[in-house]
């Protein structure tokens, strides 16, 4: 999971609950104004999410999110989706989400409720509750898991990055040229980063992707130090504006812990290489 970072988050959530609240007619008594529940960081979801646990007086929410998730001429998911500009799902970093609206046809992310709407409805149109994400991690793999704080890193506020890395384990002389000959383990001694795994399939999700690792054990054999030096004396200035540029091109993936959101697989990518030495 990669942390979903943005220069003004705060401002995005209060643009989102200002945009809505006109939608909400009555807000039922409850320990928080509707300008709080729609803007509350993680730890305050939580804490009323707790509160407020399959309480049916705010079912009414859940309306809204569906009416809100369906494009149309005011503000909705696409606005939200786009606002954020999230190109990569968070949660699995292998699929784009990337933000389209035009006459020919739209897409956009889904919308993922960290704490789900069934069981905290309160929680439905929440800013901090709506994770940009890809189809199989909402749809397939997550569906109604419970997640918390407590128990998940929550990618507004965690990164997987942070936590967890995958690792290369060569099993026999085969490795260079045969993906029999090693695996890939992603490993992490957090145990809210291993229910990120667990809960998204992510490990045997990766061992699809062995062919990508397999890329990259030749390709460090191949670029070695003095042939990427070689490269960067040619084409410095010209092709690539830096050695990154020239790194990125070799990987095929974004090789910075900012920047590995922005093309899916770069987590695997960045890990791998580094431990090759590649990067």
């Amino acid at each position: 999971m990669i942390k979903i970072t943005h220069p003004d988050l705060s401002k995005l959530a209060q643009e989102h609950y200002e945009k809505l609240k006109s939608k909400i007619k009555i807000f039922p008594t409850c320990n928080y104004a509707l300008e709080e529940v729609m803007t509350a960081k993680p730890e305050k979801l939580h804490e009323i999410a707790l509160h407020y646990k399959n309480d049916t007086n705010f079912n009414f929410m859940k309306a809204l999110y569906e009416n809100f998730s369906n494009k149309k001429k005011e503000y909705d998911a696409y606005d939200l989706a786009e606002s954020l500009q999230i190109d990569v799902c968070p949660y699995c970093n292998r699929n784009y989400t990337f933000t389209i609206k035009s006459k020919s046809g739209s897409t956009r992310p889904q919308f993922d409720h960290f704490y789900d709407k069934a069981t905290y409805p309160i929680l439905a149109l929440s800013f901090y509750n709506l994770i940009p994400c890809c189809p199989t991690c909402n749809s397939t793999m997550k569906g109604s898991t419970p997640f918390s704080i407590t128990t998940h890193l929550h990618p507004y506020q965690d990164s997987f990055n942070d936590h967890a890395k995958f690792s290369l384990k060569i099993q026999n002389s085969n490795f260079y040229y045969d993906e029999n000959g090693f695996d890939v383990k992603i490993e992490t001694k957090e145990p809210k980063a291993q229910k990120i795994i667990d809960d998204f399939a992510l490990q045997t999700l990766y061992d699809e992707h062995k062919d990508i690792t397999l890329e990259l054990i030749q390709k460090a054999e191949i670029y070695n130090e003095s042939y990427i030096d070689e490269l960067m004396q040619k084409y410095d200035g010209t092709l690539f504006k830096n050695r990154e540029d020239l790194l990125r091109l070799i990987t095929c993936g974004y090789i910075t812990d900012e920047e590995i959101s922005k093309r899916p697989l770069s987590k695997l990518i960045k890990d791998i290489s580094e431990e090759l030495e590649l990067i």
